[in-house]
């Protein structure tokens, strides 16, 4: 029997699926294509918020031990001996203390901060705050009332003073013109010099006048002000056009025609002049002193009412979490002080020695207490890089090699040896940490062990990678690049806090949550 064959069917079945498998290339490039475009030449890393945590991890072997000394970490006067040879302790138990009177004051005091600034202000720190704000306000118009009165009463002064020296500029033009009228009608050179040092005065008068009077009606403090300009001005004419004729007066033949009492006349005007000259001077020197003085006390008012509503809104606004930071960590610093001067029992065991009693002084290397109690400590040196991290009392985290990672033992600082050891010019410090569970079968002295000390965390902070934090050169000024809605680069200052592990570190400033921050360019 014979198969007979579609071949139409097979032609139409293959160009079909080679149209399907055209279009899934053609996709696949505009795919690559598109990705490609929009892929951006930047390595990028959002902003994050969660907690933080920082370590310090150090190396050391296990020693069994069964005698404890207990120091204080700072030196002083012993206040406070809770325990007695022969006593039972337990783990945590507070045996002794310093004087402790300013270190708690200090904690009371940050600890009262740190409530302020996250309460926020009271009813009566708001009203008293508006109250100066209201205060300032009185005082700043009061200063400018007073600026205005005083000035006024400076330019009323000055009007008095310009109408006298008016009316002394009128009696310097009388004398002189009846001089001229006397001795100098005829045409000589002098009678013309002397003429012509008449005509000078008396325009100099009449423009002093023009302008003394418009001044008297509008008590415009500028038309004033240009008054007192032109009458030193006009003054200086008139006493130079005065000094010329009286110059004249001693040139023959009318030295000898002018008697000596008409020659006075004109050196009296010449002193009346002089000192009227004197007396503007003062008189624009008085105003001047006074704007310059009333400009100061307004400006001063200004900048105290200022100040008032800088405290009233620093006091109203919300605080800022790199302030409360900067609180918590005071407040932080502040305790660590006090347990300086406090002993407390690493573990439970027997006091067996008390070495010093209340009121005795104590340095920081003497022991205060000998504690017996059957346990396993580790000795570790520390870099001073990171001694500094560490305090007495905080937890570690240990694991032996002998017995793998996933074998978890804890344990906690309890003490911090105050000298250095130098090891290939590295700073060392011995670090003493005791384990919790001394009675694990498994401990063998000896051992190798990894310690992991818990030396601070942070909750709900913001972080980022440490890498992409720049500093900017010549400063200690950290900045970020950020890439904003254009995708453009922007550089934002930063300010950091914690140095966590995994090299997280907190930022305290500068950032939002779920900005996108560049770690590096590609």
């Amino acid at each position: 029997m014979a198969i007979k064959i579609n071949w139409k069917f097979l032609k139409s079945k293959k160009l079909i699926i080679s149209l399907i498998v055209l279009a899934i290339v053609v996709g696949a490039w505009f795919f690559l294509t598109s990705s490609q475009k929009s892929k951006l030449p930047y390595e990028t890393v959002k902003v994050e918020r969660g907690n933080l945590t920082q370590t310090v991890e150090v190396t050391g072997n296990i020693n069994a031990t069964e005698d404890l000394s207990l120091n204080f970490q700072v030196p002083g006067v012993i206040a406070y001996v809770g325990v007695k040879e022969g006593n039972k302790v337990y783990a945590g138990q507070w045996l002794a203390n310093l004087t402790l009177t300013e270190l708690d004051a200090a904690v009371a005091q940050a600890q009262a901060v740190l409530d302020q600034k996250l309460a926020g202000a009271t009813p009566e720190q708001i009203n008293a705050a508006q109250k100066q704000i209201e205060s300032a306000e009185i005082a700043l118009n009061n200063a400018r009332t007073l600026a205005n009165e005083s000035l006024n009463s400076k330019y009323e002064s000055a009007i008095v003073s310009l109408d006298d020296v008016s009316i002394k500029m009128n009696n310097t033009l009388k004398t002189t013109r009846d001089l001229k009228i006397k001795y100098f009608t005829d045409t000589s050179q002098e009678s013309i010099r002397y003429q012509n040092n008449l005509d000078l005065i008396n325009n100099a008068l009449l423009k002093f006048n023009g302008l003394l009077n418009l001044a008297k009606i509008s008590r415009n403090q500028n038309d004033i002000d240009t008054t007192i300009d032109n009458a030193l001005e006009s003054l200086d004419i008139i006493l130079v056009s005065l000094t010329s004729n009286r110059d004249i007066l001693d040139i023959e033949p009318h030295k000898s025609k002018i008697s000596e009492q008409e020659k006075a006349s004109l050196d009296n005007q010449k002193s009346i002049i002089s000192t009227a000259k004197i007396t503007i001077a003062g008189v624009k020197n008085d105003i001047a002193i006074s704007k310059s003085q009333n400009e100061n006390n307004i400006k001063s008012a200004e900048a105290a009412l200022n100040l008032q509503k800088a405290n009233y809104d620093t006091l109203v606004a919300k605080p800022r979490e790199v302030d409360i930071a900067y609180y918590r960590a005071a407040l932080a610093q502040a305790e660590a002080n006090r347990n300086k001067a406090i002993i407390y029992a690493p573990i439970s065991g027997v006091i067996t020695k008390v070495n010093k009693n209340k009121g005795e002084t104590i340095s920081s290397t003497e022991p205060m207490f000998e504690l017996l109690s059957p346990h396993f400590e580790i000795n570790v040196d520390v870099p001073e890089t990171n001694v500094v991290k560490i305090r007495v009392g905080k937890n570690a985290i240990i694991t032996f090699d002998a017995l793998g990672s996933d074998t978890k033992f804890t344990g906690k600082v309890v003490s911090i040896d105050p000298s250095a050891v130098i090891v290939r010019d590295v700073v060392y410090y011995k670090v003493k940490i005791t384990i919790n569970d001394t009675h694990n079968e498994l401990l063998k002295p000896g051992m190798t062990c990894n310690i992991l000390i818990q030396t601070d965390n942070r909750e709900n902070v913001l972080y980022l990678p440490s890498r992409s934090i720049l500093t900017r050169p010549g400063t200690n000024q950290k900045y970020v690049r950020v890439l904003d809605q254009n995708n453009q680069v922007v550089e934002k200052d930063v300010v950091i806090g914690l140095k966590a592990d995994d090299g997280l570190v907190e930022i305290l400033s500068g950032l939002e949550e779920n900005e996108t921050v560049i770690l590096k360019i590609l």
